[in-house]
């Protein structure tokens, strides 16, 4: 069996709808030519692993209908998605004034009520093309089940950033 070597990674994303009235060239240009920057400078003095945003349109959403896959089609406008080691660290970035204050000027670009979230873990197969966290004998270096999904309850909520 392979040495459990790969630390879990965790993921918490967000997936979120333009407000009515906003095109989507507007939210593209608020959230990728603004937004996304200067969250990315607050994530990086957390330690956050990596901070992406992925961009849904009418186009991405016809392609998606054209190949004639059986399931629903998400149809939020963006996911964003942050990648850490500990449920600590996401807590220290949403009471960071910064954080607090770059939110404000998303509320003229997004809907929160109808906002969903998700905490996952993460195991990576194939990156840049190439196999990894895979042993020489062919099994995941990725811990146990048991091991990947023990999280611990956070004993506080997140400060109110938006």
């Amino acid at each position: 069996m392979a040495a459990s070597t790969s630390p879990r990674v965790l993921r918490m994303a967000g997936s979120y709808y333009r407000k009515d009235g906003v095109s989507e060239e507007a939210f593209h240009a608020f959230c990728a030519g603004d937004h996304a920057i200067k969250a990315a400078k607050i994530h990086e003095r957390y330690g956050i692993l990596s901070y992406q945003v992925a961009f849904s349109t009418a186009s991405t959403r016809a392609v998606t209908a054209s190949l004639g896959l059986p399931w629903k089609i998400d149809d939020h406008d963006l996911i964003i998605e942050y990648y850490f080691r500990s449920i600590a660290d996401l807590l220290a970035i949403s009471g960071d004034a910064d954080f607090k204050a770059l939110h404000v000027d998303a509320m003229d670009f997004i809907t929160i009520d109808n906002t969903t979230v998700s905490l996952t873990w993460v195991e990576t197969y194939l990156k840049d093309g190439r196999l990894t966290n895979v042993g020489e004998d062919g099994k995941s270096m990725y811990q146990s089940f048991a091991e990947l999904s023990a999280l611990d309850m956070s004993d506080k909520f997140a400060s109110k950033y938006y």
